[in-house]
């Protein structure tokens, strides 16, 4: 899948985006001169002739889509499965030159000049970074994680991870159901192999991590989690 796409309207500058997202309350990605929120991609924001960039439900933005509306938390749900990802790799990694993160970790993709935040991500040693308005943005990631929600789900399994694919260092790229027990891992021997991909509903299943010395049990990915919850 091709990670390019058609831009629309006038572009925001990454120069933009970087000013915006240092002001901004809530995070959001960038790529192609279009800027919108993680937690809801289909909301897409794009200039409209020459005015300032605001974060607002008026001009000078416009939307694609859907009206743009005040962003609810992330479900609990969400945060859980993030947490054990996170808490169960970072276990494992005490003794290695490795490390992992979650949240506002940015990640920048040079071959698309696109930037994402992974709801994990995991690293080693030999990491770089580049100046995103005056933040750290990982370059090199060994395994990156999604948690897939409604608004999510279509864009993390489609064109972010089109984007991902042009990361030399990734490894390993779990997409985490947030509605059921699925897990759907791709992975890769090395750079320039080809990816594989495993899913998996069981929840006695492991999941073995290429890019970084760690597993993941099923059950624990989702210690915690009820599914009558979700919405």
């Amino acid at each position: 899948m091709s990670a390019q796409k058609k831009p629309i309207r006038p572009l925001i500058s990454r120069e933009e985006y970087e000013e915006f997202s240092a002001r901004a309350e809530i995070p959001y990605e960038y790529f192609g001169g279009m800027i919108w929120p993680k937690e809801t991609p289909e909301v897409v924001f794009y200039h409209v002739e020459d005015a300032p960039l605001r974060e607002a439900d008026a001009p000078p933005f416009k939307t694609r889509g859907l009206q743009i509306v005040a962003m609810a938390g992330a479900h609990p749900n969400h945060n859980r499965i993030k947490r054990n990802v996170e808490t169960r790799i970072d276990e494992q990694l005490e003794n290695s030159p490795c490390e992992v993160m979650s949240g506002d970790q940015k990640v920048h993709i040079e071959a698309s000049d696109a930037t994402f935040l992974p709801d994990v991500v995991a690293f080693c040693e030999d990491a770089r970074f580049s100046n995103i308005g005056g933040v750290p943005a990982l370059q090199n990631p060994r395994v990156l994680v999604e948690i897939l929600s409604p608004s999510t789900a279509h864009f993390d399994e489609g064109d972010k991870w089109a984007h991902y694919q042009l990361l030399p260092s990734l490894r390993d790229y779990l997409l985490v159901s947030s509605r059921e027990i699925r897990v759907k891992h791709f992975f890769r021997a090395g750079e320039n192999q080809p990816w594989n991909e495993r899913e998996t509903r069981d929840e006695a299943d492991e999941i073995t991590l290429g890019g970084v010395p760690a597993r993941l049990r099923v059950r624990e990915i989702y210690r915690r989690v009820h599914f009558e919850w979700a919405i």
